[in-house]
């Protein structure tokens, strides 16, 4: 997933390698947003999840948010809990289909999200 990750491209970006020519990163819609969403890379961060990727501004022009990965994600964290809505994945280790279901339904979302 990391690696999948470093491949993408910023929109406008027609000179970095990469196999991924539909994929480009585009700007969040306005300053609120790019905020929302480095806070949540931020709260990450205070909380214990590990950067494996990314984690902060992209460039210094424009709403650029760094495509981030997560790891050591736990299911109390907030950015387990929360929808974050840009650029932020978070990887979460499960060992059986049915604790995976169980943890997914365990949230305010649940699996109808």
């Amino acid at each position: 997933v990391v690696a999948m990750a470093k491949r993408l491209r910023t929109k406008g970006d027609v000179t970095s390698p990469t196999d991924i020519p539909l994929c480009d990163l585009g700007p969040q819609v306005d300053k609120s947003q790019f905020d929302k969403i480095l806070g949540y890379i931020e709260k990450g961060k205070q909380e214990g999840a590990i950067v494996a990727l990314g984690g902060g501004r992209l460039g210094g022009k424009g709403y650029f948010v760094q495509p981030t990965v997560f790891t050591e994600v736990t299911d109390d964290m907030t950015i387990a809990k929360e929808e974050i809505f840009g650029p932020v994945m978070q990887l979460m280790k499960f060992k059986t289909l049915k604790e995976a279901i169980k943890r997914a339904n365990s949230t305010h979302y649940g699996l109808a999200a």
